[in-house]
C-alpha cells in the first residue's frame, strides 16, 4: 500500500516526530531509500521511466531500499514551472504510483525546500533525513535555491556521500520528449489520442457526479454533471465522444466540456450523456475517458434543439467509440507473456537470481534441478504465488526461509528485471505504427508485476494502450481478467475502435483466443515455442512477423 508522508521540510527530523497514522514519520532510523525526485504532474511516460529506477532496489547487504517519491505538498499549478494545471486527480496519481511499486509518497513544503542550497538539500534532506542510497531524476531536473542545481551537480554532491545517482534520459514519442507541458497543450487542443499516448494511459476525467437542472432527464436524454476543479487542465471546450465506465461496463457517451451556453452553468464542467444507462450515479466518481473531439461548444435556440443535437452526437459518438466494423482492421493488440516475450527464459533468469541470493553454495546439479522444478511448477504463471512458494519451501525443507509475502513482493520486482522480449517484438510494433495501425497490450496479472514488465521492456512508448487485469475492476472490487470479454471491450472503447476492427494476438487458447472472440475481435494464435495446441478456426502463426500476412 502507498503511504503518504507530509513533511514541513525542516531538518534534522527528530526520530519521535509522528505522522497522522501513528508511526514514526520516516520509519526506523537510517531506513535506506531509493528516491525519485520531481513534481510528477501527470505521472506520464517520462515520469514512469524515472520512478521505475527507484523501485525494487536491492542493496549489497541484501536489504531492499524503500521505494520513495519525493515531491511537494503544493500542487503543480502553485509551483514556478511551465505546467500551470493538474493533469490527473490525486486518486489517479496514487493508483499509478502504487502500480509502479512506490511505497512512500513524501510531500515536502516547497516554500521551505526552495531555500536550501544544492549542497544543503543533498546533505540535510537526501542524506541525513531520507537516508537515500539512490536518487533518480530526469535529464532536466533542477534543485536548490534559485534552481541552480542540475543533474550533473546532483551527481557530484551525492557520490561522496555514497548516494548513487541515476539520471534518466528523455522518453521520446514521435521524436520529441514527453513532458507535462506537451500533454497539456494536446488536451487543450482536443487532441486526446496523442495526450493519452504521452500519458501512457487514456486521459480520463474521474470526478464526483453532482446534481444538475435535470433538463436532460425531462427531455429523455439524462446526463451526469462533473464540475472541473479550478486548477485542473481544461480540455478544449466542445463535444467529445467518450467511453464511460458505469455499472461495471464500458458504454459510449457524449461529453460536453464547457459552460453549457444553452442552459448555463456556474463554471466549467463535463456533462455526459451515457448510452443505455439509467442508474443513479450521484456522488460517485465516474471515469469518463475523452476519446475524440467531435465539434465546438455552441448555443442552441431551445433545449429541444439541444436534445436533437445530443441524439445526433450520440450516433457520432457510437461510431467514434465503438467504431465501424466495415472499416477493416485498425488495431493490432497483443498478450504479453509468451506472445511478446519469452516468459520461460525470463523466469529462468529470475531463478538464477533467486538461487544466487538464497542458495549460493548449492551444488550445480541440485541448483539446476530446483531451477527446472520452479519453472515446471510455475505453470506459465497460472498459480497462486503464495501457495506456490510455500510448497517449494516445504519440499526443499527450507526452515529459515524469509516470510513468503516478502519473497512474493520481491518476485514482483525482480521477475520483470529479466524481461526477455522476442527478437521481433519491437520491430513489429514499430512497423505496425508506421503502417498506421493502433497498437496495444491486454495482459492478465498483478498490477505491479505486469506494469513493471511493460515499463522495463521499453514497449510502452510504442503502444496506444496497455491494459493490465490487475488494474481493471467491476462493482464490488472484482478484478476483470481475460477471458472476460469486458476487458477486451474496454480496451477497444478507450481506443475508439470497434472490437471487430481489432486483431488480437495471444498464446492461450482460452484467455486469449476465446476471450477475444467472445468480445468480437479477430483472434490470432501465436505458437512461438512449438506447443502441441492448435485452436480450431483461428489463424496460427509461429513468429510475430507473420502478422503482416494477415493484414
Amino acid at each position: 500500500m502507498l503511504k503518504t508522508i507530509v513533511w514541513d521540510g525542516k531538518t534534522p527530523m527528530p526520530e519521535d516526530t509522528y505522522s497522522g497514522t501513528g508511526g514514526a514519520l520516516f520509519g526506523a532510523p537510517n531506513k535506506p531509500r531509493a528516491v525519485a525526485l520531481g513534481v510528477f504532474d501527470g505521472v506520464h511516460l517520462g515520469h514512469r521511466a524515472v520512478i521505475s529506477h527507484a523501485t525494487g532496489l536491492e542493496l549489497p547487504d541484501g536489504i531492499r531500499a524503500a521505494a520513495s517519491v519525493f515531491t511537494f505538498t503544493q500542487p503543480a499549478w502553485a509551483l514556478p514551472k511551465e505546467s500551470a494545471c493538474e493533469l490527473v486527480t490525486e486518486g489517479q496519481k496514487a493508483a499509478v504510483l502504487e502500480s509502479l511499486g512506490v511505497e512512500e509518497l513524501i510531500q515536502a513544503d516547497f516554500s521551505v525546500i526552495r531555500e536550501y542550497s544544492p549542497r544543503a538539500f543533498v546533505g540535510d534532506v537526501l542524506h541525513k533525513t531520507l537516508h537515500a542510497r539512490r536518487v533518480c531524476c530526469g535529464f532536466n531536473y533542477h534543485f536548490g535555491k534559485g534552481g541552480k542545481g542540475d543533474a550533473a551537480l546532483l551527481r557530484a554532491l551525492c557520490e561522496p556521500l555514497g548516494i548513487e545517482v541515476v539520471v534518466v534520459p528523455p522518453v521520446l514519442v514521435d521524436g520529441e520528449p514527453v513532458s507535462a507541458s506537451r500533454i497539456r497543450r494536446c488536451i487543450e487542443a482536443g487532441e486526446m489520442e496523442q495526450a493519452s499516448r504521452l500519458l501512457g494511459r487514456p486521459f480520463t476525467l474521474d470526478f464526483p457526479v453532482v446534481g444538475g437542472q435535470k433538463l436532460g432527464r425531462l427531455l429523455g436524454t439524462p446526463t451526469i454533471n462533473q464540475p472541473l476543479p479550478s486548477h485542473f487542465v481544461r480540455p478544449r471546450f466542445g463535444v467529445y465522444a467518450a467511453s464511460v465506465e458505469a455499472g461495471g461496463k464500458a458504454s459510449h457517451g457524449v461529453t460536453n466540456i464547457g459552460v453549457r451556453p444553452t442552459v448555463g452553468a456556474d463554471g466549467p464542467l463535463a456533462e455526459t450523456w451515457i448510452a443505455d444507462f439509467n442508474g443513479d450515479l450521484y456522488g460517485r466518481d465516474v471515469p469518463v475517458t475523452l476519446v475524440k473531439f467531435l465539434r465546438p461548444e455552441r448555443k442552441f435556440d431551445s433545449v429541444e434543439m439541444l436534445q436533437k443535437q445530443i441524439l445526433l452526437d450520440g450516433k457520432e459518438a457510437r461510431r467514434a467509440v465503438l467504431g465501424d466494423g466495415a472499416q477493416g482492421i485498425r488495431a493490432v493488440l497483443f498478450d504479453f507473456d509468451d506472445t511478446l516475450q519469452d516468459r520461460a527464459a525470463a523466469f529462468l533468469r529470475y531463478c538464477d537470481f533467486f538461487f544466487h541470493k538464497y542458495f549460493p553454495d548449492l551444488p550445480a546439479l541440485e541448483k539446476e534441478r530446483r531451477r527446472q522444478e520452479m519453472l515446471r511448477r510455475n505453470n506459465g504463471g497460472y498459480v497462486n504465488y503464495i501457495d506456490y512458494f510455500l510448497s517449494l519451501f516445504e519440499d526443499w525443507g527450507w526452515q529459515d526461509a524469509p516470510e513468503v509475502g516478502d519473497i512474493y513482493r520481491e518476485f514482483q520486482f525482480r521477475f520483470p528485471d529479466y524481461v526477455s522480449l522476442l527478437p521481433d517484438a519491437i520491430p513489429v510494433l514499430e512497423e505496425l505504427r508506421r503502417r498506421g495501425y493502433k497498437t496495444g497490450v491486454i495482459t492478465n496479472g498483478p498490477s505491479l508485476m505486469q506494469n513493471r514488465k511493460l515499463d522495463i521492456s521499453g514497449l510502452r512508448p510504442l503502444l496506444d494502450i496497455a491494459v493490465v487485469s490487475g488494474d481493471e475492476t467491476a462493482p464490488g472490487g472484482r478484478f476483470i481478467h481475460k477471458p472476460d470479454p469486458e476487458i477486451f471491450r474496454r480496451t477497444a472503447a478507450r481506443l475508439g475502435i470497434a472490437c471487430s476492427s481489432c486483431l488480437y494476438v495471444g498464446d492461450h487458447p482460452v484467455n486469449d483466443i476465446q476471450g477475444a472472440r467472445s468480445a468480437g475481435m479477430h483472434p490470432v494464435y501465436i505458437n512461438a515455442f512449438g506447443a502441441d495446441l492448435h485452436p480450431e478456426g483461428v489463424p496460427e502463426i509461429r513468429s510475430l512477423r507473420e502478422i503482416f500476412s494477415l493484414l
